[in-house]
């Protein structure tokens, strides 16, 4: 049943890239504005991310059709990436990766459907971001209890999870003191993309190589992101830092100037 999903995600990851090459033939290159303002990265490149944009279109606008609200669909997602974690926790990779992709593509609908019905709040994004990091967590926890015969396999896995939430706590904190972070590599997105497809390879692996490293791809996939993801966060805190500093002197500077100015 594993090995059902596994091929049948791949089908529809083929199927989708297929379709939006036919488009771009068609009818061209199309930009979204949140893909420009999130911008690509090092493993995750923009036509990949327009792609998934271009899908979420006839999605959203079936969300809309249907009154689905925002709301329903972040509790929702958050609920299918819990279940993908309880799969992936007994090694069912397959699945545990269908239906992380499944949540991956309902977290980005939220915020589509959102914009499109004008019901964007600040209560809607941090009840979004919040579920977020339950489902990066829930679905690393999951791994950690696969692997929790392995010491080695759950340090990496545990790095993966402290590499996964300084990113997110990078931006948080660039957000609130109003500084645009680097892009760097290993957001979200990029994590995302590759525990699915490591889950995927996990599967093919497991199934037809019953060894015990049969779970080799996602081991390679942690690796990759408790490494890149924590060697990001700090490229990120630094540049953080370095921007407050200069703000922290420029404000200094103002202000000497405006008390020299000062009618005395």
């Amino acid at each position: 049943m594993d090995i059902y999903f596994t091929f049948g995600l791949f089908l529809l990851i083929i199927s989708v890239s297929v379709a939006y090459y036919i488009k771009l033939k068609r009818s061209g290159h199309e930009s979204y504005e949140r893909v420009d303002k999130q911008g690509a990265s090092k493993l995750v490149s923009k036509n990949v991310m327009e792609m998934g944009y271009w899908m979420f279109q006839p999605l959203g606008d079936l969300c809309i059709k249907h009154n689905i609200a925002p709301n329903q669909i972040t509790w929702t997602s958050s609920f299918i990436g819990f279940l993908s974690a309880v799969f992936v926790s007994f090694g069912l990779f397959g699945i545990a990766a269908t239906l992380l992709a499944i949540s991956s593509t309902m977290d980005g609908l939220d915020g589509l459907v959102a914009r499109k019905t004008g019901n964007t709040s600040p209560a809607g994004e941090i009840l979004d971001s919040s579920l977020d990091r339950y489902v990066d967590f829930f679905f690393l926890a999951g791994l950690v209890i696969y692997y929790r015969e392995s010491v080695i396999l759950i340090i990496i896995t545990l790095l993966a999870i402290l590499g996964s939430f300084m990113i997110s706590y990078s931006t948080a904190k660039a957000e609130a003191m109003q500084i645009t972070p680097p892009r760097g590599s290993m957001k979200r997105s990029d994590r995302l993309a590759y525990l699915i497809l490591g889950g995927l390879f996990a599967s093919i692996s497991v199934t037809y190589f019953e060894t015990e490293a049969a779970g080799i791809p996602m081991i390679i996939v942690l690796t990759m992101i408790g490494v890149m993801a924590n060697y990001s966060a700090l490229q990120r805190l630094k540049a953080l830092m370095t921007s407050a500093n200069a703000r922290k002197i420029s404000g200094s500077q103002d202000a000497d100037n405006e008390n020299k100015t000062a009618p005395q």
